[in-house]
């Protein structure tokens, strides 16, 4: 069996799509009347602070949540209710201190077809840490105005 081929992601291209490297967001939601929901993006989630969410466990512990649906880490919406968009920004708190000062080396996707690819990414630190500051206020502030959160990481 070959080795794998490694790519690894570029910061210095964070704001073109890397293919391999995958991205999010999250916004408020606002639950209409008819039960249907809207929500806006309001911050970005680069490739970078996707993978150090996915392999911290953040998303694992945002699914785990009682009134979250969808999972979190799956490319698709994770919808929470508004009874615990402060349980979210907490996630998000002890995230910060965790990981806070920290390297770590994250393998973003392997693909195995047709040839064997590894894409991996080393956490550019400062950038998950604005990132954790983003979706804090996010959810702080949906908690205030009695808002749910929509997330997709």
């Amino acid at each position: 069996m070959t080795e794998p081929h490694t790519i690894y992601y570029d910061h210095a291209r964070a704001a073109e799509e890397q293919p391999g490297f995958p991205r999010g967001d999250a916004g408020p939601v606002i639950i209409e009347s008819d039960g249907s929901w809207v929500s806006e993006s309001e911050v970005r989630i680069g490739p970078n602070s996707h993978c150090a969410l996915v392999h911290h466990g953040v998303a694992d512990e945002l699914t785990a949540l009682p009134d979250a649906r969808g999972r979190a880490g799956s490319g698709q919406d994770l919808l929470v209710a508004p009874g615990s968009a402060e349980a979210v920004a907490h996630i998000f708190y002890e995230a910060d201190r965790k990981t806070y000062g920290a390297r770590y080396d994250f393998l973003a996707l392997a693909q195995e077809v047709p040839e064997a690819v590894h894409y991996r990414i080393a956490i550019d630190n400062r950038e998950y840490q604005q990132t954790l500051s983003q979706l804090q206020f996010l959810s702080t502030t949906a908690a205030h105005h009695g808002r749910g959160l929509r997330i997709r990481i």
